[in-house]
């Protein structure tokens, strides 16, 4: 399973955790976050899906865009500690997500 860890004040959690929520999505992905009951009530919904898989490989800000890009998810994400989800790319990604129809 992917985890999610108490790392940052609750921005950089909110960040850390709507990124790894879009990977979880896309790839129906069981995911424990932090904060999750608190995101929500923020009206950020982190999506948690059923697969679990043997295999984890690591999540960074360098590979993130690299792994959402796969065919397949066959991974769980073991997130690199002092990974943020903040670079320009992936903060753009985010922001552009978060002004969809779905969540608007």
């Amino acid at each position: 399973m992917t985890s999610v860890a108490e790392r940052g004040r609750l921005g950089n959690r909110i960040i850390r955790n709507l990124a790894v929520s879009l990977l979880a999505e896309k790839y129906n992905l069981e995911v424990n976050y932090c904060d999750k009951e608190l995101i929500n009530k923020l009206g950020i919904e982190l999506y948690s899906g059923s697969q679990v898989h043997k295999n984890t490989i690591e999540l960074t800000d360098n590979n993130y865009f690299k792994i959402y890009n796969y065919e397949n998810g066959n991974f769980n994400y073991n997130l690199y500690p002092n990974c943020f989800f903040q670079t320009r790319e992936i903060t753009n990604f985010l922001y552009t997500y978060l002004h969809t129809d779905k969540i608007l």
